[in-house]
């Protein structure tokens, strides 16, 4: 196919044949045999030289196509600190909203030879896939201590804030929950037993909680008066209006870490850095 490309481009097996570092006679015989092999008449040889017939000249078309495919799967393959192929992602649902979009874009312009599948689920849920296989990495609430076999390649640090309704704003916590409820993320996901662990000793043993799946519902109730929240500061401020008060307190523990979960063996790992660097927050979140 090149040597027939050759041969389009220059009008000539003779020219084709010294830039190709071959003789005349073997430059002849592949033609031969390509038309052979095709059972295609591609040369016209009652023209002097020979040229190519319409059919010919089709194959050519094709031939380009053939031929920018297999460069392409050559450097597709090349060794690299890029990503290269069909990756499955998890991402914990608290952070897909904000992360996701950005990592896309990023991918789309810096590693066009990667492709992403996407799913969210609990961090727990998403560690058991990357130890199983079924996930490549996981975006995820880390644990105090990763699982066996996982290796956590840190992202980002959030603080953990309340979200009360603007009227209530001036109120103590524990008075607070006297007079509507808690509005608490999953408590059993990686985030809401870090969220279950800070505001246990603060808020009243006789208020109320309400628990909830969806950060949008829990702004919403917030902003409606319904109750109060706490919730990574960058979730929050996403959804604050003049409806919304925040406060955050002083206490170094109160945060959250998100990570890249991956397995060493991993065709991601050797890129970890690589691929972290695409995580890019959209500044007006």
């Amino acid at each position: 196919m090149k040597t027939l490309l050759k041969i389009s481009e220059l009008h000539s097996f003779a020219a084709a044949a010294e830039q190709l570092n071959m003789t005349g006679p073997a430059v002849s015989m592949q033609m031969k045999a390509l038309e052979f092999e095709l059972d295609a008449k591609i040369f016209d040889r009652s023209a002097r030289p020979p040229r190519l017939t319409p059919l010919g000249r089709a194959i050519c078309e094709h031939a380009k196509k053939m031929l920018k495919s297999e460069q392409d799967l050559v450097t597709l393959c090349q060794p690299s600190q890029t990503l290269n192929g069909h990756f499955h992602i998890g991402f914990v649902a608290t952070a897909s909203a904000r992360l996701l979009p950005g990592l896309l874009k990023c991918a789309r312009d810096e590693m066009p030879n990667a492709r992403f599948d996407i799913q969210t689920d609990l961090s727990q849920t998403l560690e058991t896939k990357v130890t199983s296989g079924q996930l490549d990495a996981a975006i995820v609430t880390a644990s105090y201590k990763p699982p066996k076999d996982i290796h956590y390649q840190h992202l980002r640090r959030e603080k953990l804030i309340f979200a009360l309704p603007a009227g209530h704003g001036e109120m103590e916590l524990n008075d607070l929950n006297k007079s509507v409820p808690f509005l608490h993320f999953m408590p059993d996901s990686g985030i809401g037993k870090l969220i279950a662990d800070y505001v246990q000793p603060l808020l009243n043993k006789a208020g109320r909680s309400i628990y909830l799946d969806s950060v949008e519902a829990i702004m919403e109730c917030v902003k409606h008066d319904i109750g109060f929240t706490m919730l990574p500061a960058p979730d929050i401020h996403r959804h604050k209006d003049h409806r919304i008060k925040t406060l955050g307190l002083q206490h170094p523990g109160l945060r959250r870490d998100l990570v890249i979960a991956v397995r060493r063996d991993n065709p991601i790992f050797p890129a970890l850095d690589s691929f972290s660097g695409l995580f890019r927050e959209d500044e007006a979140h």
